[in-house]
């Protein structure tokens, strides 16, 4: 069983410059990648979508990485014909104004054109530097991930024992249901009626009380799901969707069994019930 959620995060060097490496997992219906480049690596987009997709086929994934203090520094070409342009026009000028102050060279180097900084370029050592921070990360939120989902398996095994031992109780507690309904039913109609009531029609209806009461068969097919449920945690499969799915009809059962009963302890037990199947819920929804 593997989990949604995960978290790394790496800060490494090269040659070149410094770089960190985040990648998140977060719980979705789908698989959602998101990743977030400097302008620098933005042709490798595709690339680390495809890698992603190798390795999740569910969650919400947010790749980031980011390039900072470059340790080699942009070479600069400095284009002498226009300064020589630059510094005749302005000469020039200088003259035909009649300016006092004297003309200072420097002012021309501020001048457009006058420099060029050269385009930075990842070297394949940077770049192969960079993809194995990106495999490490991948590998530890993978790891994380498998680690939350055995933490997690083991939860809802724990809660699956906790609702076997609330069915037992209710089984335990329709025992003599149909019985006591039908003292309770003769009791009733002998003070309405003022005397005793015929036993063959007292059974029939007691009979036609029990088949709407009867339980019987939605306990069997929550027994079922249990045992369904616990059969999919030892699977390394993606689980995730069918368990919620078998959650769902656990829920469906439990509320007809709540609904049939008028019991006030089986009540109370059906409200436990609920809320285990709830937590169970709430775990599907972060696995994979």
């Amino acid at each position: 069983m593997e989990s949604m959620t995960g978290y790394a995060f790496f800060e490494q060097s090269t040659h070149q410059f410094s770089y960190s490496v985040e990648l998140k997992s977060l719980n979705s219906r789908y698989l959602e990648i998101f990743i977030n480049l400097p302008k620098l690596l933005k042709n490798e987009e595709n690339t680390l979508h495809a890698l992603l997709k190798n390795y999740f086929v569910r969650g919400k994934l947010e790749l980031t990485v980011d390039i900072f203090d470059w340790i080699i520094t942009k070479p600069i070409a400095i284009n002498a014909e226009m300064i020589k342009k630059y510094y005749h026009e302005l000469t020039k000028i200088h003259r035909l104004l009649g300016v006092a102050e004297p003309f200072r060279f420097e002012s021309i180097l501020a001048m457009e054109g006058i420099s060029h900084r050269g385009r930075s370029v990842i070297s394949q050592r940077s770049r192969d530097t960079l993809y194995n921070s990106i495999s490490r990360a991948v590998t530890k939120t993978i790891e994380m991930r498998k680690k939350e989902g055995a933490a997690v398996r083991k939860d809802v095994a724990a809660i699956l024992n906790k609702i076997s031992g609330h069915m037992a109780s209710i089984k335990h507690l329709t025992k003599n249901a149909a019985k006591d309904k039908k003292e309770l039913l003769r009791k009733r109609i002998e003070t309405l009626l003022g005397s005793k009531i015929d036993d063959v029609k007292l059974y029939t209806e007691c009979a036609i009380l029990a088949d709407k009461l009867d339980i019987n068969e939605e306990i069997i097919r929550l027994k079922d799901h249990l045992n369904k449920f616990n059969a999919l945690l030892k699977s390394d499969e993606q689980i995730g969707k069918k368990l919620d799915f078998l959650a769902q009809e656990m829920f469906r059962e439990i509320n007809t069994i709540g609904s049939k009963s008028n019991s006030s302890g089986i009540s109370h037990v059906v409200v436990d019930i609920k809320n285990y199947i709830e937590m169970i819920r709430e775990h599907c929804r972060n696995i994979v």
